[in-house]
């Protein structure tokens, strides 16, 4: 015989189940999908790690003997290297204006770089490939690093030596809906794009 009262008491606390459950759920979606987008996000920043570095790696090998000119050779060859291992890793460089995936788009778009002047002097101090605002490559050729280790000559505490340093600034967009699942719990909306910004630095081997 079913005791009176039993069947309102299960519909009650189901009722408190679904209510908990209706509580909890945007948390859970902001776990889930956060965990999924940040993992995606720590991906994508170790691809650019790397392409910024394998680009100063080829950069300090380099010689710069024609950056004189409105389009140095060397500083494509940077470009082409740096957009070739995004490639590679599927990850698109059109961030840095390089829309395809074949050497010779590769080529015609590491072509013509904008350039960052020193507002001293007015000489060309880095070369930037950027698609729009300040998203893409920056090649600094000349970076000026004071050291006191042993590329410096004898009996000096310290000196001025030459690197190439390469940034890359990277427009990451949540591919989960982290950014729409946070909204959920909280009144502020949350951007749906956050910056990656990475760069590399090596010392030139060539002195200039």
């Amino acid at each position: 015989m079913r005791r009176p009262g039993t069947a309102r008491t299960r519909a009650s606390e189901r009722g408190v189940e679904l209510f908990e459950l209706a509580i909890l759920l945007p948390f859970l979606l902001v776990l889930v999908a956060g965990a999924a987008d940040f993992a995606q996000a720590w991906s994508a920043r170790q691809i650019l790690a790397n392409a910024a570095r394998e680009g100063a790696r080829i950069g300090s090998n380099g010689v710069y003997n024609d950056l004189g000119t409105t389009d140095p050779s060397s500083i494509q060859t940077i470009c082409q290297d740096v957009a070739n291992y995004l490639i590679q890793a599927n990850l698109s460089p059109s961030f840095m204006g390089v829309n395809g995936t074949t050497a010779s788009a590769v080529t015609s778009a590491c072509s013509s770089p904008g350039t960052v002047l020193d507002p001293t002097t007015g000489a060309t101090v880095s070369y930037t490939y950027y698609s729009t605002g300040s998203y893409g490559l920056k090649i600094t050729p000349l970076y000026q690093i004071t050291t006191t280790g042993p590329e410096c000559p004898p009996l000096a505490s310290s000196c001025m030596i030459f690197a190439t340093r390469v940034s890359l600034t990277y427009p990451y967009n949540w591919s989960f809906g982290f950014n729409n699942a946070i909204n959920l719990i909280t009144s502020s909306s949350y951007s749906p794009t956050i910056t990656i910004k990475v760069y590399a630095t090596m010392n030139n081997l060539n002195t200039y």
